[in-house]
């Protein structure tokens, strides 16, 4: 008897850590791993920009309009090999000359936000209708935002002083939203290589980052193979110690460093009793996680495969973080665009350009509850809602945004939508169970909305009868269904001034998209440079 306990003791614990490391780093075994149901429905999620560079930001006297990327790299001019280039000279004038030492490390401490509220920061975040939200973990500088026990350069042990990353993650979790944190350190060890290359040929000497003393301080510094294995730890101390439920990867191509990481995160979230999920910014496998194309460049129109846009609140192609001459989006354009992107079987993520002191600028406030007024009112038309057999009625083609650099006529890469080309024939189509939405995106001005796909040509049900019609935010509506169109009337005060949310009921079951054949490939984006 006690031999026969025994064994099913010892199967029972073999049983236990098969199951504690069901993944392995490889892709036969990473594939497996599905998104998650609330993944899918979320549809809108917040993060930030935000870390030392955000300092460099006020620096009115460097005199140039952030354009591709160039305050949130701002190593890249501190250690520019010219002292002539802006941003360097604007570095040595507040911290004294790179050739004596100084370096980035003195922008990091003198990033104190001291202003930080992350109770502030979650109430607005909750109040926006993120369903998910966090911050940028570490960017491109190497910066680690958290409280890291691996390295000194984090803002526990120089600047803040204070666990950031942590400290905003536990607001938002305790409001029911789900945490999110994106790493950028890939492309840390190259940026600072091609930096240190340029000072050597020039001949510039005293730098910090050519100190073998620093090599410390600078855990991404002394060799690819004590670059990978640091990247690897600080990423997997992150995933220990404060378990987000979604990871996002800029940067971090398919290699032993990422497959080690990624199975270390869905092991991690098996055991916690997690469901979580990854964001693929072509870094991974095709038809892998979450797809994210950045400000939708290179997208194609429909993506069968869960998937979402991010873009920065602020107007500007590359305003990622927080600079002195930001304006920011309205509530109208990101509305639009995340009604257009969930039609098409994506969403939405938004950046926040957070000060460095922690503040948030009012036009970022304004944004967060405007959208977030919108989606009190019509969010059951975004949330957990699937493509319908046609998506979009008007615009189907691609709407490219291209801006122009106002001074050196330098093109930005092409973003899409353009919102403002969008007019009164754009409707956008999903579904949830057996209920249709439609949405126009531009409010009409003669009280009429004309749905063109909807007429009775369109068999929506075996009845092929629309049985009623409510605009949320009002409630039901008079509509007739000719045979080429719907026609809705409209009450004469609308609910609201953006985009009218029509709730749809048939007779008999409603016509659905057939699912995506698992394995199907998908058209996929170029890799990005952020």
């Amino acid at each position: 008897m006690k031999k026969a306990i025994a064994i099913l003791l010892i199967n029972a614990l073999v049983a236990a850590a098969v199951a504690a490391e069901r993944y392995e780093a490889n892709w036969d075994s990473l594939r497996q791993h599905e998104n998650p149901q609330w993944a899918v429905d979320a549809k809108f999620g917040i993060y930030a920009h935000w870390g030392p560079y955000s300092v460099a930001g006020g620096w009115r006297d460097v005199g140039n309009i952030n354009w591709g990327n160039y305050y949130v790299t701002i190593q890249e001019g501190i250690y520019n090999s010219s002292s002539q280039e802006a941003r360097r000279k604007a570095f040595e004038k507040r911290y004294g000359s790179i050739t004596n030492g100084a370096g980035y490390k003195e922008l990091c401490a003198d990033f104190k936000p001291v202003k930080f509220d992350p109770e502030y920061w979650a109430d607005l975040i909750e109040k926006s209708g993120a369903k998910y939200a966090g911050i940028c973990g570490i960017h491109h500088d190497g910066f680690a935002m958290w409280d890291s026990k691996l390295t000194d350069f984090c803002a526990t042990k120089i600047g803040p002083k204070r666990d950031l990353l942590g400290d905003i993650l536990a607001a938002i979790r305790k409001r029911g939203i789900k945490t999110m944190v994106s790493f950028h350190h890939e492309r840390t060890e190259r940026m600072y290589n091609g930096l240190i290359s340029g000072l050597k040929k020039n001949s510039v000497k005293g730098v910090d980052i050519l100190n073998p003393d620093y090599t410390d301080l600078y855990w991404f510094l002394g060799g690819k193979e004590r670059f990978e294995k640091n990247r690897i730890a600080l990423t997997e101390e992150v995933i220990d110690k404060y378990k987000p439920d979604v990871l996002w990867f800029d940067g971090g191509a398919q290699g032993e460093a990422s497959e080690q990481i990624l199975a270390h995160y869905f092991n991690m979230a098996q055991n916690a009793g997690k469901e979580v999920c990854v964001h693929n910014k072509g870094n991974f496998e095709n038809n892998f996680g979450i797809y994210s194309f950045e400000n939708g460049a290179f997208r194609p129109q429909f993506v069968p495969w869960p998937w979402e846009d991010d873009t920065p609140s602020a107007i500007g192609w590359c305003d990622w973080p927080w600079w002195w001459g930001l304006e920011y989006k309205k509530p109208r354009d990101v509305i639009v665009r995340l009604v257009d992107l969930v039609a098409r079987n994506g969403g939405l993520l938004l950046s926040l350009n957070p000060r460095p002191d922690g503040t948030l600028d009012q036009g970022q406030i304004d944004l967060l509850l405007g959208i977030g007024g919108w989606l009190k009112q019509n969010g059951e038309s975004v949330y957990g809602t699937r493509p319908w057999t046609i998506y979009a009625e008007g615009h189907f083609e691609p709407l490219p945004l291209v801006q122009i650099h106002p001074v050196t006529g330098a093109k930005g890469r092409a973003s899409q939508p353009d919102t403002s080309k969008f007019d009164t024939s754009d409707i956008r189509f999903v579904t949830k169970g057996n209920t249709l939405y439609a949405t126009q995106l531009v409010p009409p001005t003669n009280g009429v909305t004309v749905i063109r796909s909807l007429g009775q040509q369109m068999k929506v049900s075996e009845a092929n009868k629309i049985t009623a019609v409510e605009l949320l935010g009002h409630g039901s509506v008079k509509f007739i269904r000719k045979s080429d169109r719907l026609e809705i009337t409209l009450p004469e005060q609308l609910p609201n001034p953006w985009a009218l949310a029509f709730k749809i009921t048939v007779e008999g079951e409603l016509a659905q998209r057939q699912p995506l054949p698992l394995g199907t490939e998908v058209p996929y984006a170029k890799r990005s440079k952020k």
